[in-house]
């Protein structure tokens, strides 16, 4: 009966995340290959070296930008603008001082680089957080495409810059400058692209936006502390070269957290869009659940079972050394299947958000204190998956009191568990059935049936989804 029927949400748009996704990771998936490179061909110093310049500009573009982009994609725009407009002073004033604060920090404590090397990091960064901001106002204007296109061919200009300068003579200052000059043409695609929001002032908490505003921005900066933590603070205890093999032994980390945040975008999005109950509000976080355990749970298996193959053939076992550290590392992906703020986020409870990102700093901290002294650079990484896991659970226990829920309401245990089980099966299979086969052919092989159990639970999903809303529309 057509009475019976109730509006249902369908999942998280696949399209739409394959777009953003593709669009954000193609500068990270070239940096991984110009990794590969760079850690073959460069000294353990200078490896170390080149890889703590993506540590600190990450560190800078967070706390400078402070909050913005998460602020974009929560926030009607028409209603931002308004809001920006009439507190633009104070905006302004706020950002120059963390602007100050920031570069003075840098300029005092970052290690390894000149003063003229730091001066066109800071303006790379500056030239970053304007260019993703346009990016977050295109995907708030359902221009997904135009970002991924933008993307795409700034990597290949990136990874293509990369090289040149590794085939002509490594220099770090002339790398960077490069880097900035592609980075303004990216700007200026997105800037040609931008479409004009109107500016439509309406009944807006002015103190309330400002905290939450605060609050988004304090998460972002204990957010990137937390995954850098560990990076952070061995650039000060090892050398480049020691800094080098620690630095690989979590090299893939970066990417899942793209994934995670960009499939979280989409469901700020599509809630702020869409959802206007609770009860949809835990459908579509279940739905986040199963699309990335899609994704995750094969790679996590593939990194877990051929990680000799992976270091052997990828650097050319000059890294075996970061192979235990790197074991450590890859347990911290089961648990990034979703991005666990988001609805404390849409309901705006920034400062549960902020709890839960200092709550992973310091019991990282602790934990990293605890087990440096016994496990040396090992402890630092099992410190940093124990602090996620205790992270993960406080932001569900949040979310489900803000939804007056219970957390396994909020998670699809026996679809997750069912995915985990099928995976560990096949890749066990998979692993015995190449036990004598040589690395490179191990890896090759595991490497396309990866691709392969992605690419089919994914086409089922859409399917399945595609298949749901035909049957509602059909009954209605």
């Amino acid at each position: 009966m057509s009475n019976s029927v109730q509006p249902k949400y369908n999942g998280i748009p696949v399209q739409k995340s394959v777009y953003l996704f593709l669009g954000k990771a193609m500068p990270v998936i070239m940096l991984f290959f110009i990794t590969i490179i760079y850690s073959r061909k460069l000294s353990y110093d200078d490896y170390g070296t080149f890889q703590s310049v993506w540590m600190y500009t990450n560190l800078l573009t967070v706390t400078i930008s402070f909050g913005i982009t998460a602020l974009l994609l929560s926030s009607n725009l028409s209603s931002f603008f308004a809001f920006a407009k009439k507190h633009l002073i104070k905006i302004i004033s706020a950002y120059l001082l963390l602007l100050m604060v920031s570069m003075s920090i840098f300029f005092w404590y970052g290690k390894n680089f000149s003063i003229g090397v730091k001066f066109l990091l800071i303006l790379f960064v500056l030239i970053q957080i304007i260019s993703t901001v346009l990016e977050t106002l295109l995907i708030k204007s359902h221009k997904e495409r135009i970002v991924f296109i933008i993307n795409f061919i700034y990597s290949l200009l990136f990874f293509g810059w990369h090289y040149y300068i590794l085939s002509k003579g490594y220099n770090l200052s002339n790398l960077i400058e490069g880097i900035i000059i592609l980075s303004i043409a990216r700007f200026t695609g997105m800037f040609f692209f931008r479409q004009k929001t109107s500016v439509i002032p309406g009944p807006l908490n002015d103190k309330q936006y400002f905290k939450h505003w605060t609050y988004l921005g304090l998460n972002d900066i204990t957010g990137v502390l937390s995954r850098w933590i560990d990076k952070l603070l061995l650039v000060y205890l090892l050398t480049p070269g020691e800094f080098a093999l620690f630095f690989n032994g979590s090299f893939e980390i970066p990417l899942f957290g793209l994934l995670v945040s960009v499939v979280g975008s989409v469901m700020l999005i599509e809630i702020s869009k869409n959802i206007s109950t609770k009860e949809k509000v835990m459908q579509l976080f279940k739905e986040s659940f199963r699309l990335l355990s899609l994704i995750v749970f094969p790679l996590f298996l593939f990194l877990l079972f051929f990680r000799f193959e992976l270091f052997s053939v990828v650097f050319k076992n000059k890294y075996n050394a970061s192979v235990p550290i790197f074991l450590i590392s890859i347990f911290i992906l089961p648990v990034r299947i979703n991005n666990y703020g988001s609805i404390l986020q849409y309901y705006q409870h920034g400062n549960k958000i902020m709890t839960g990102s200092l709550l992973d700093i310091i019991l990282a901290v602790i934990l990293m204190t605890l087990f440096y002294p016994f496990l040396g650079t090992r402890g630092i990484a099992l410190a940093i998956v124990l602090a996620t896991y205790c992270q993960a659970f406080y932001y569900l226990s949040q979310s489900a009191k803000v939804l007056q829920t219970d957390i396994l309401s909020l998670i699809p245990v026996k679809a997750l568990a069912q995915t985990f089980v099928l995976m560990l099966m096949l890749y066990t299979c998979l692993y015995y059935s190449l036990h004598k086969a040589s690395d490179n052919l191990k890896l090759s092989a595991a490497l396309m049936a990866t691709i392969i159990f992605i690419f089919i639970g994914l086409y089922k999903y859409s399917s399945k989804k595609r298949s749901t809303k035909y049957v509602l529309i059909s009954k209605t």
